[in-house]
């Protein structure tokens, strides 16, 4: 059963599509011609992607493997990767590259809130993925004593469609406006959602994406955010968005170093009686909230300040603040000089030698004026006891940093795998706090309401994590820990639990802490 690929070279006009999809990196491009080699799997991405009908299924050599891990069904030749990069073939036998990962069982406490575990006995990273049908238990069902509790994991990788991954990128910059698509490589691979405090949200994936025209690069691009590595994107304002968990957001070459230590209002009056004795007026631009200090509620009218009488630029919301326009200039707004901030000036309540400062809610960027004799604003170098005051705003400031979240629906496949009576009795038991589900041994968040739908970050997971199929669809490690009680009550695969010190006398394994 299945097929390998080959290419028809009089139909071949070398575009390279077929190589840019290709997970185990088995096509050349010589002579505008494509050429597929021995590493071929048969995951049939070319034949799909070609827009030539340049490649055909030939017979499967003999020594290949067929894997029935995911529904692919790669016939993988010896020594050689599947498509997931996950499995390789060992003198005709298929072996998973990463060893079953025991979770150290020193660190394994029962949480006297829930009465279960704090983690899994071990992770569904390097357990083997299930190809779901009727009756099929989980890849690995293990079982140990903690405490004096009977606790069963049920461990798998599983290949998700309803998958991917939600990106916090911490910047002022205009990254994208709201609901406007991201690209790779001329492929949409995620959307641009609303701005947060300081941070701008991104989503890549999920399943009408995934399972779209462009689903090979969505599910390569989610599979690589998720293991941390660096990933460029345009949008309809970026050129190139670089990002990568951990690390801060490079914007069309820019590297965004500080997030803002608040909204306009924030720097402008919060930090008033700092202001107050080095300055007469404090502009705070921002796309948000840009903030006047003299007339604003918490600070000018609070303090009794006199109005500066200028007139920041936006739209008018309520004292002391008005609405910014998102661009790529000042605090993220469309200001990209500072004097043109000053929609106006109103001479008969400015005067003379008037001290004023603007800058941004990062604060990386300042300007100061004074007023000459006719109430002209006119820029001046900052003063040391005013740049203090930015000092001080500025050391409020955390560094950017993108952080990556996955995102999985663990559907009706998923949860047949835990019990072979009913998926209902899996999602009843987990409403009623009887079953932890982790993601590669951490916590998620379960959103409320129907199914099973889990979010958490990828800080602590380790690189190689996550994957892809081409199905295409994402893999993402599942472990659904329980009492052995429990997981009789919701009609579990007993005949299929192993003792975890069975697993370590007879399986490939390694021992991993969970603690940072």
């Amino acid at each position: 059963m299945g097929n390998i690929c080959r290419i028809l070279t009089d139909k071949c006009v070398g575009c390279g599509l077929c190589r840019k999809n290709c997970p185990t990196e088995a096509i050349t491009i010589t002579d505008r011609k494509a050429h597929i080699d021995e590493k071929c799997v048969g995951c049939n991405i070319c034949f799909r992607v070609c827009p030539k009908d340049a490649v055909e299924k030939i017979d499967v050599p003999a020594g290949n493997v067929r894997c029935d891990c995911c529904p692919v069904r790669c016939n993988v030749p010896e020594g050689c990767l599947g498509s997931c990069q996950r499995y390789r073939n060992e003198g005709g036998r298929l072996v998973r590259i990463e060893p079953i990962n025991i979770v150290d069982p020193a660190e394994i406490r029962i949480n006297p809130l829930t009465g279960l575990p704090d983690r899994p006995l071990l992770l569904g990273f390097g357990a083997g993925t299930n190809l779901y049908s009727t009756n099929v238990p989980a890849k690995i069902i293990a079982q140990a004593k903690v405490g004096d509790l009977d606790i069963v994991s049920c461990v798998t990788e599983t290949v998700l469609s309803f998958n991917g991954a939600r990106v916090k990128v911490d910047t002022d910059e205009n990254i994208g406006s709201n609901g406007s698509p991201i690209r790779r490589e001329g492929v949409i691979v995620g959307y641009v959602n609303t701005a947060e405090y300081g941070s701008r949200m991104l989503y890549f994936g999920g399943a009408e994406l995934n399972t779209g025209a462009g689903g090979f690069m969505v599910t390569r691009t989610v599979s690589d955010l998720l293991n941390k590595r660096p990933v460029t994107v345009s949008t309809d304002t970026v050129k190139k968005l670089t990002i990568q968990h951990g690390q801060p957001p490079i914007v069309d070459g820019r590297c965004a170093k500080y997030m803002r230590v608040g909204c306009g209002s924030m720097v402008s009056s919060a930090y008033a009686l700092h202001w107050m004795p080095v300055v007469d007026e404090c502009i705070t631009i921002d796309y948000d909230i840009t903030a006047k200090m003299s007339t604003h509620t918490t600070s000018g009218l609070r303090y009794g300040l006199p109005d500066s009488g200028i007139t920041p630029a936006g739209t008018y919301s309520s004292p002391g603040r008005w609405f910014g326009e998102p661009g790529e200039g000042w605090g993220g707004s469309n200001i990209m000089d500072p004097d043109d901030v000053f929609a106006d000036v109103d001479k008969t309540k400015a005067w003379p030698g008037m001290r004023v400062i603007v800058t941004e809610p990062t604060v990386e960027r300042a300007a100061y004026y004074e007023a000459d004799e006719d109430r002209n604003l006119v820029r001046k170098p900052i003063p040391e006891n005013v740049q203090a005051v930015i000092d001080l705003i500025h050391s409020n400031c955390e560094p950017c940093i993108c952080n990556v979240s996955v995102c999985a629906g663990f559907g009706g496949g998923v949860r047949n795998v835990i019990s072979k009576v009913s998926p209902i009795l899996v999602n009843n038991a987990l409403k009623e706090g009887k079953i932890l589900y982790t993601i590669c041994g951490r916590p998620v968040h379960i959103w409320e309401g129907g199914g099973i739908t889990a979010e958490c970050s990828v800080d602590d997971c380790p690189e190689g994590a996550f994957s892809w199929v081409p199905t295409p669809a994402g893999v993402t490690p599942l472990e659904v820990t329980m009492t052995r009680q429990t997981y009789e009550e919701i009609g579990g695969y007993m005949d299929a639990i192993r003792p975890i010190e069975e697993i370590r006398a007879n399986e490939r394994t390694k021992t991993v802490s969970l603690n940072k």
